[in-house]
């Protein structure tokens, strides 16, 4: 029923006419009681009569009501007067997009802007089971404050996931039948219909974003994406044809071109899946250009002067008609900008973690966050911005490590100390609690809140609330698989890379999951190191030291093509399958490496005097371990990361010699007590590390112990009597733990202390009756000693924080660093009598301030590993890093 100027329909008096649609009339009318004005929308009377047009109208208000956006307009309320229904809409002062575009195509700043609200409104409908079905510039209104609204869901389809839930009849669509709108209304609707809308099929989300790219390219190039004289016409240009690419403003951005294309994919299959996706893509275009916009406008001076130069050349139009015909191509390519290197050095007061997993760029790629030490040796997180030249360090967050951004870059998650999966404002604030974790490997947070990591070195990955809660598993692990690691989400926000562990025949494999646990499947496999997801469509790992992008289809999860070579080399990671670089999604990389360097040897007093230098050439050495009689070391050298080799020299020669020969990563070596024999642990590339037995004396022989265990292990010591050994080995329930390995007999490894907190060290006494250790089960380190071998009484050391706990030679001293300090041994006189009792802590020697290693002898003297040089980390940033795949 039409309504007239002054018509009342309770509260609401109508003012007069806006204009009608397939759906229904609209008026503008002023809600008496709150003094605002809305609008009105009824019902045609033939459609009153229509029970299904009468449903599929309270079904618009059902829809409307259930959804809230800035960019959708609102539903206030349904009134119903002498049979006939209304509703009661906000009103929205403006102008309509298509009367914006009848003005002439709309710049690349306004387009984006505009499509990024338009894509974040159907986004939020989306996630509410509603599809649009008729999104058209006409149904998007441009408020006067620049604001966008996205009207009219006449024709929305609710349960979206239903296919039962469709009309996909095209005569029963209101738009197409509905004579009186005319046919310029038709063809306006047609023209941004799906090829399996346009068919009359079933439809789903991906009809909305079919008619997004429509809209987007109509802004753009200010014309519709397809036109026709009649509708038969138009759908079949929807249908057989592509759209006019060239029409493109050249200046259009790469990104926006692809999207468009996705958006545009005749099969709904190949189509962009999820609308957010194109939200993300948008939002990064735009804050690329404004974190760059000398290039931008750079680009937009480069176009317009192509243009006045084309019509200066006029009078070469034959060679201009073959160019265009054959290079047209690189007439539409703006090239990208070029790759920008620079390094961000550490400071004295904020020294870089060597493990450039703990190096993560910011999604915006204006900031960095680090693990570093501060001028006390004390290891938390610090944050660096691009437009500063000193960090920050963020309190709260010592321990700290593993850390990984919210997508909006307010919020670091990391793994702190004693067990938490935290979070930290950037902009201030106290770190929070989320949930308990033991042996973190990695974590990942999408822009919904959930938050997925790996709250154990073995085991499945875990989600939660980046809010706080409990975590449940999310992954499941095969028969061939012990652990789940570092996951990363990808721009979706719904599915995910990990990596899987073991290493097969030296590879990680690379899964992708998702949060609805409906995903598993392997995409591909790498050796050594996990991957990082980067727009526009790599995944980007290291690859015989090498950073590498390789072509992937984040849709279908697979990579295509080969992969290409950056030239970069980044300092690598000793969490196997983590990645040793970030990437943020407006085109920054970042990565921790150093400057080569090598160490000499040197003996020292126990006043960190320098006495003697070793008569041997400087080399890459990181560990040195002193043997009994003080007349040898053995050294692990580095090459990279899980790549390194045992060595032994004669410290009265200066004579060096290989111990280890296998390729991979050899570590931690420790002599037996009478000095013939030495123990260090073997991983193949990528593989858990097992027990290599070396004679050094007369009869060398070498024997391999515990090659089926896949934990973690660290060797600690010998006992006195050299018929075990001590190791730490990680538990994914509990921690680290300490445990024997006898060599004689079934060698078969036996816990001696297991409990829910971390033990490391684990020294035998001399007299073989106790174990000293290092514990967190107060909080924080702290040195313990308890009877050995069948555990029973045991004793606190020290209360101020204690590490690295071991014997003097005789036992009658406790030697341990304290928690702070940096290069001073302390020492806790073992005390007589029928109890453990020890005196108050002292020093006992100090180490020089540029040591890099050190090892105490029988004697006392100290055995050091002194830098040649001065070794520093840096970060690399390197932005406009795509930039580097046309250089390759």
């Amino acid at each position: 029923m039409p309504l007239t100027p002054g018509s009342k329909l309770g509260q609401y008096e109508v003012v007069g006419p806006l204009g009608a649609g397939g759906m229904g009339e609209v008026y503008r009318a002023r809600d008496t009681r709150l003094q605002r004005d809305v609008a009105v929308k009824s019902l045609p009377d033939e459609f009153a009569r229509d029970p299904e047009r009468l449903a599929r109208f309270e079904r618009e208000a059902r829809l409307l009501a259930s959804v809230t956006h800035p960019s959708i307009a609102g539903i206030f309320g349904i009134e119903e007067v002498d049979g006939h229904r209304y509703l009661i809409l906000e009103f929205v002062e403006g102008e309509t997009l298509q009367q914006r575009i009848d003005r002439g195509p709309l710049a690349i700043e306004e387009t984006l802007q505009i499509s990024r609200q338009v894509a974040a409104a159907l986004e939020t409908a989306h996630e509410n089971g509603i599809v649009h079905r008729d999104l058209k510039p006409g149904n998007v209104m441009i408020t006067t404050a620049g604001d966008v609204k996205v009207l009219d869901f006449g024709l929305a389809k609710g349960g979206m996931d239903s296919a039962s839930g469709s009309d996909a009849n095209l005569s029963h669509s209101p738009t197409l039948t509905h004579q009186v709108t005319g046919a310029g209304v038709i063809l306006g609707t047609a023209a941004y219909m799906s090829p399996e809308q346009a068919r009359g099929r079933s439809v789903d989300k991906r009809t909305d974003i079919w008619s997004f790219g429509c809209v987007l390219y109509e802004c753009l190039v200010g014309r519709q994406t397809f036109a026709g004289d009649t509708v038969s016409d138009l759908i079949a240009r929807i249908l057989e044809r592509e759209p006019d690419w060239d029409a493109l403003p050249a200046r259009t951005p790469s990104r926006i071109r692809s999207l468009l294309r996705r958006c545009l994919e005749k099969d709904a299959r190949r189509r962009l899946r999820d609308i957010g996706d194109a939200r993300i893509e948008i939002e990064d275009v735009i804050a690329t250009r404004s974190s760059n916009p000398e290039a931008a406008a750079a680009a937009t001076r480069a176009a317009r002067a192509g243009r006045r130069q084309w019509l200066l050349t006029a009078s070469l139009v034959a060679l201009t008609i073959i160019a265009m015909r054959f290079g047209a191509p690189l007439f539409n390519h703006v090239p990208p900008p070029p790759p920008v290197r620079f390094e961000v050095p550490e400071i004295e007061a904020a020294k870089i973690d060597a493990d450039g997993v703990h190096t993560v760029i910011s999604p915006d790629g204006r900031a960095l966050v680090y693990r570093g030490a501060d001028s006390t040796g004390v290891v938390c997180l610090w944050l660096r911005t691009m437009d500063t030249v000193t960090p920050r360090k963020l309190p709260g967050t010592e321990n700290g490590l593993l850390p990984f951004w919210s997508p909006d870059g307010k919020f670091i998650g990391y793994f702190g100390a004693p067990g938490k999966l935290m979070k930290i404002a950037v902009d201030g604030g106290r770190s929070e609690a989320i949930c308990d974790m033991k042996g973190p490997r990695g974590g990942s947070w999408n822009r919904d809140g959930v938050i997925v990591f790996a709250p154990l070195s073995e085991g499945p990955l875990h989600r939660v609330s980046a809010n706080g809660g409990e975590s449940v598993p999310i992954t499941q692990l095969d028969s061939t698989e012990i652990a789940h690691r570092f996951p990363q989400f990808l721009p979706d926000g719904k599915r995910f890379l990990y990596t899987c562990l073991p290493p097969h025949d030296g590879k990680f494999r690379i899964r992708m999951g998702s949060l609805d646990g409906k995903t598993n499947q392997i995409v591909m496999e790498t050796a050594g190191t996990g991957v990082v997801y980067a727009e526009p469509g790599y995944l980007l790992y290291r690859r015989d030291d090498v950073i590498v992008a390789h072509p992937f289809d984040a849709k279908a999860g697979r990579v295509t093509g080969e992969p290409v070579s950056l030239g970069d080399r980044p300092l690598g990671t000793n969490f196997a399958g983590a990645q040793p670089l970030s990437v943020s999604a407006s085109g920054t990389l970042a990565y921790t490496t150093n400057v080569p360097f090598a160490t000499r040897l040197v003996w020292a007093d126990r006043n960190g005097k320098i006495t003697e230098s070793i008569p041997m050439p400087p080399g890459p050495y990181i560990k040195a371990s002193i043997s009994p009689d003080e007349r040898r070391a053995l050294l692990m050298s580095t090459n990279g990361v899980f790549s390194s080799d045992i060595w032994m020299a004669d410290l009265e020669r200066g004579v060096v010699s290989r111990v280890s020969y296998e390729s991979g990563q050899s570590d931690n070596p420790i002599w037996s007590p009478d000095g013939n024999r030495v123990a260090y642990l073997y991983a193949p590339y990528g593989s858990p590390p097992r027990v290599v037995l070396e004679s050094v004396g007369a009869g060398a022989s070498t024997e391999t112990l515990m090659e089926d265990d896949p934990a973690f292990k660290f060797l600690n010591s010998w006992t006195p009597d050299g018929r075990a050994l001590v190791f730490t080995r990680q538990e994914s329930a509990t921690r680290r733990d300490l445990w024997v390995l006898p060599l004689d007999g079934d060698r078969k490894a036996r816990p001696f202390l297991v409990t829910p907190y971390t033990e490391a060290g684990g020294v035998v006494s001399p007299d073989g009756r106790w174990m000293c250790y290092d514990s967190d089960e107060s909080g924080r380190f702290e040195v313990y000693v308890q009877a050995f071998p069948d555990g029973g009484a045991k004793y606190q050391v020290t209360t101020q924080g204690g590490f690295n706990g071991g014997w003097s030679t005789g036992g009658r001293q406790i030697l341990f660093f304290q928690t702070g300090e940096q290069g001073v041994v302390h020492a806790a006189d073992v005390l007589p009598g029928p109890q453990f009792r020890v005196g108050p802590p002292r020093v006992a020697a100090r180490f020089p301030a540029d040591v890099f290693w050190g090892n105490a002898g029988p004697s006392g003297r100290l055995l050091l590993l002194i830098p040649v040089g001065t070794p520093y980390l840096t970060i690399t940033v390197v932005q406009n890093w795509p930039s580097l795949l046309e250089k390759h």
